[in-house]
């Protein structure tokens, strides 16, 4: 499968997959990561999908396990969700508080793409089509870089908890 068979694929079932990824997981956001790691999984071994006899059913089972991966991983280590009362939603009120400061810190600590991408999404309220053409990237990179900025911030406030 070249590139372009394997965009074509990936704007054919990414919404169906993103549904998987929701059931099981049931946010949002989370499905997205999860289906944004398995399509870069599954373009790691672009060149094999053809000998599969389902390249679609191959994506399915990927991001089942991906997001039951996820779960058991959130049981074994509860994470901070940066969309939650005491994250980015915040960011939308009037009034500073600690909260505020915190995130804006941690985004602050972003490489630039990465806080560009958060700060559009996130606080600009932007969709990713509109982000991948107001930052001259592609909708994966965007996908790829929300998901990369997420996974920061949680780390960051991971690493600030265990103090």
């Amino acid at each position: 499968m070249d590139k372009n068979e394997y965009e074509i694929f990936v704007r054919q079932c990414r919404q169906e997959l993103i549904a998987t990824a929701r059931h099981i997981l049931a946010e949002q956001s989370a499905a997205e990561d999860i289906v944004q790691e398995a399509l870069l999984k599954l373009w790691t071994m672009r060149e094999r999908l053809d000998s599969y006899r389902s390249p679609k059913a191959l994506a399915h089972i990927t991001v089942r396990h991906l997001a039951l991966n996820s779960l058991r991983e959130q049981k074994r280590h509860p994470s901070v969700d940066i969309e939650s009362e005491r994250g980015i939603a915040y960011l939308t009120t009037e009034e500073p508080n600690d909260h505020y400061a915190e995130v804006l810190k941690a985004i602050d600590g972003l490489p630039s793409k990465q806080q560009i991408v958060l700060r559009l999404k996130h606080i600009d309220g932007m969709e990713a089509e509109e982000i991948a053409e107001i930052a001259h990237m592609s909708i994966g990179a965007v996908y790829q870089n929300l998901s990369r900025a997420r996974r920061a911030i949680v780390e960051q406030f991971k690493t600030r908890g265990n103090r």
